[in-house]
């Protein structure tokens, strides 16, 4: 890889150069990791911020489909753990 220079500014930024965030699909409001290590060379990583795979399952699922309710879903994992387990539903708990 080629060396890449910046220009730290008098508040101590530094812009990445634009093959660097290419490289490293970096867009505006991303965290970066920095570690130094005993030689102190810096590396750094791009941190996935959380919740950052919500969505990733949007191909499997069509347009026209409806959503579940929490309650349609609590019931469904009823039924399916009294079939399983031969559970019969009493009243009183």
């Amino acid at each position: 890889m080629r060396t890449l220079q910046a220009k730290v500014t008098s508040k101590g930024q530094v812009t990445l150069p634009k093959p660097l965030r290419s490289k490293l699909g970096i867009k505006s409001g991303d965290r970066l990791e920095f570690t130094l290590d005993a030689a102190d060379r810096v590396s750094l990583v791009k941190k996935k911020s959380p919740g950052s795979s919500a969505g990733c399952g949007k191909q499997f699922i069509s347009p026209s489909r409806s959503f579940v309710t929490v309650e349609a879903m609590n019931e469904g994992i009823r039924e399916a753990v009294g079939r399983r387990f031969s559970v019969s539903r009493t009243s009183g708990g």
